[in-house]
């Protein structure tokens, strides 16, 4: 062998050597820990031991307890409350108005009619159903025809059987209703047509006058018209109304009123106005018949009107009553007194008394 080159034997450190102990220390315990876990018993108590199979029952010291947690302290409970809830005291409703009673004469509220009731039973049911207690019924229109068996009217103009008249004559004798006729005093195109030259207001050339409508007048300072007129309402009067609600009881206002012949009358338009009521009023009065004007709130607070001929002052003594659909009833009474003059009475003003948009009911005189 050549010298200097020996085998090398490696050597082991004390560390190292400590080391490989410490390690088959750990196998042996973690081995032994394995073994002893099939041996290891819990008892009830909480205990801890081994039951091994050469030594028997070996304790185990258990492991401490932990320490139960301090408990906060609860915060204190509020008192119950009571709580009382106060109902409110029911309000009683005030008890709504009373309407006021219109400025009419009397408190009658009549029903106006298109159709004639079949009877008293009918009419009865017809004004229980409005409250009423009477009827307005329309017996000659503007145009001047008649809604009964006339004996005096113009044949043409009769529009109505007797049958028709009959049920007419039982509904105004009805106990405790009051009728109302409602007359259209001048407007008239079949009988002015008819005397154009004795009854009718004529153009200059001397035929009949038409207004913006075609419609003719009866001139009511021509004997023969007023007459005519006269008789008509006299005949209602005969049927058992309790009134009559004259309309248009005026010249014409609308039309081409300057071809009007009016130059050879005997009358102003107010005198000729004023004489046909007072023939009016006496043919009527033998009944009891009223008699009542339909007038716009324009003429109420006019007092007159040049064109139409109507003039308050003149005409109202010889009314009972003035119809008039008006803003303000108290103010239009008031203007009504005022054109008759301190130590006269006006007339009692009648108002319309129908829903806004509606005109069939009215609040009339008293029979």
């Amino acid at each position: 062998m050549a010298k200097g080159y020996q085998n090398y034997r490696g050597r082991h450190s004390a560390g190292a050597r400590a080391a490989i102990v410490l390690l088959v220390i750990v196998l042996i315990v973690a081995c032994a820990s394995i073994f002893a876990q099939q041996y290891i018993v819990y008892a009830d108590d909480g205990g801890i031991y081994l039951d091994l199979p050469f030594l028997g029952r070996v304790d185990l010291p258990a492991p401490p307890k932990p320490e139960p947690e301090p408990e906060e302290p609860a915060e204190p409970e509020d008192p119950p409350v009571n709580l009382v809830v106060q109902q409110p005291e029911e309000e009683e409703p005030e008890p709504e108005p009373e309407p006021e009673p219109a400025d009419v004469f009397g408190e009658h509220r009549v029903l106006e009619l298109t159709d004639l009731p079949a009877d008293e039973a009918a009419l009865a049911e017809a004004l229980a159903a409005r409250g009423a207690t009477g009827f307005l019924y329309t017996v000659r229109d503007n145009t001047g025809r008649i809604f009964w068996a006339s004996e005096s009217g113009q044949s043409k103009a009769v529009s109505a059987d007797e049958a028709a008249t009959e049920t007419l004559r039982t509904l105004c004798g009805a106990e405790d209703v009051l009728a109302v006729a409602r007359f259209n005093v001048l407007h008239d195109s079949y009988y002015a047509f008819a005397n154009m030259k004795d009854a009718a207001i004529c153009q200059k050339n001397g035929y009949v006058w038409y207004d913006n409508h075609s419609y003719h007048w009866l001139e009511p300072d021509k004997e023969l018209a007023r007459t005519y007129v006269t008789g008509l309402a006299e005949e209602c009067a005969r049927l058992g109304f309790d009134e009559l609600l004259l309309e248009d009881l005026s010249y014409p206002t609308r039309g081409n009123l300057y071809k009007m012949s009016l130059d050879n009358n005997t009358r102003g338009k107010t005198e000729a106005l004023v004489q046909l009521l007072t023939e009016l009023r006496a043919a009527v009065e033998p009944y009891g018949t009223k008699l009542s004007l339909l007038l716009t709130e324009e003429l109420i607070m006019a007092g007159a009107d040049e064109t139409s001929g109507a003039d308050l002052a003149a005409m109202l003594p010889l009314v009972d009553g003035v119809y008039a659909d008006v803003s303000s009833a108290a103010s239009a009474q008031a203007l009504l007194q005022a054109a008759v003059g301190e130590g006269n009475e006006a007339p009692p003003l009648v108002c319309l008394l129908a829903e806004p948009g509606e005109r069939e009911s009215w609040c009339i005189p008293a029979a």
